[in-house]
């Protein structure tokens, strides 16, 4: 499995993470013939060698007059009348999206209110956009991410002197590990904050044994005797069989709420994207019959299952914590069959492979047919057994 890990020695920003992706991984040339699909208005790129503590490292910036504030909707339009491809439109607008709904919090406005100024701006549509046009160059399956570093101080914004970490940022990481710095500097930025957390699939998975084939260094603005100010890219292969990530496992106890709700909630989560909701019954406090929730997610979408679970049920709290997971590798074939082209999803363990019918071809294929599911089943994994006998 290809893996790609984003390593902040220093910090993380936009730039940063675009100076190492273009210190090694994605060529100039392909960046700004994608880059300039977006139609902005005149800017222009800079890639310019620097070092950190002696450690040779790309700087990236993007020189721009360009400072007109813009609405979602406008960032929005921009994206989606370009080229560029579904994953980098869909992904880039999701971020613009998330920090846009942070930032409406922070100053109790509506979302189509917030006025975006830093991350509005040329250069900042550029680092996010930039951001997932080099994903989807490097094609990875796993996007593993350090812990990042904190700090103290102010910064200068729109709004004024800001404390760091600035209220998007620290919005933005909550659930997400992060470790002290006694420096006065914004180390992390709500852009290097967003991408972070938004693709992250955790660290890098424990007793895992992999490769390292390729290695880039992007460049903070700053340089700072107690550390250099880097951020680290390396890719590679993971060689277990077996894959390791960590998760997130939200729960709660709810006593007191219709139980026509619960299917609906069940529908919510998994639309937005959680790896599996479970309701367990249970006896509550005061003998009451109630229900424990348990859902397990990226800790990417901590903020989204906490906006459903305040709006959508009675519960008044949850708690979380990490979680470490394996599961086997799997992946979705499509093969011909007597019922034509038919998914299945392949498990993978020392060097076999076992064949299951999906769920959802089953069901479709009885509904056509009209025959029981359970039928259905049993006829695929025959025909799977002669295949393969074959």
């Amino acid at each position: 499995m290809k893996y790609i890990y984003l390593d902040a020695i220093g910090g993380a920003s936009g730039d940063m993470l675009l100076g190492a992706f273009l210190d090694s991984f994605v060529p100039l040339d392909y960046f700004q013939n994608s880059i300039a699909e977006l139609g902005l208005p005149d800017y222009q790129i800079k890639l310019e060698k620097t070092q950190r503590h002696h450690i040779a490292a790309r700087k990236f910036s993007v020189l721009s007059s360009d400072r007109t504030p813009r609405h979602l909707k406008d960032i929005i339009q921009i994206i989606s009348k370009s080229a560029l491809s579904n994953f980098v439109k869909d992904q880039s607008i999701a971020v613009f999206r998330k920090l846009g709904e942070h930032e409406a919090k922070i100053h109790n406005i509506l979302l189509e209110k917030v006025h975006f100024h830093e991350v509005g701006a040329v250069d900042s549509i550029i680092d996010i956009v930039g951001t997932f046009i080099c994903l989807d160059y490097v094609n990875v399956d796993k996007i593993f991410t350090s812990p990042l570093p904190v700090s103290r101080g102010f910064v200068k914004a729109s709004h004024g002197r800001l404390p760091v970490p600035a209220p998007a940022t620290l919005a933005l990481l909550k659930g997400y590990p992060l470790d002290y710095r006694a420096v006065e500097a914004e180390l992390v930025t709500p852009t290097g904050a967003v991408l972070f957390t938004h693709i992250s699939h955790g660290g890098l998975p424990l007793s895992s044994q992999f490769t390292v084939s390729q290695i880039g260094y992007g460049a903070g603005s700053k340089d700072f005797p107690e550390f250099p100010n880097l951020l680290r890219i390396w890719s590679g292969e993971l060689l277990d069989e077996i894959e390791h990530e960590t998760v997130i496992q939200v729960e709660t106890n709810i006593d007191d709420m219709n139980p026509e709700i619960f299917p609906h909630l069940q529908q919510l989560l998994f639309e937005a994207g959680v790896m599996d909701v479970t309701f367990y019954p249970g006896i509550m406090k005061k003998g009451r019959q109630g229900t424990l929730i348990s859902i397990l997610s990226d800790v990417s979408l901590l903020d989204t299952i906490r906006n459903i679970l305040y709006s959508q049920t009675t519960t008044i709290g949850f708690r979380y914590f990490p979680l470490h997971r394996e599961k086997l590798p799997r992946e979705i074939r499509k093969i011909d069959s007597p019922w034509g082209k038919i998914q299945m999803k392949v498990v993978k363990w020392q060097n076999s492979e076992r064949w299951l019918p999906e769920y959802e071809e089953c069901r479709r294929i009885a509904e056509k047919t009209g025959e029981p599911l359970l039928t259905v089943y049993q006829k695929i994994q025959l025909f799977l057994v002669q295949k393969q006998s074959s």
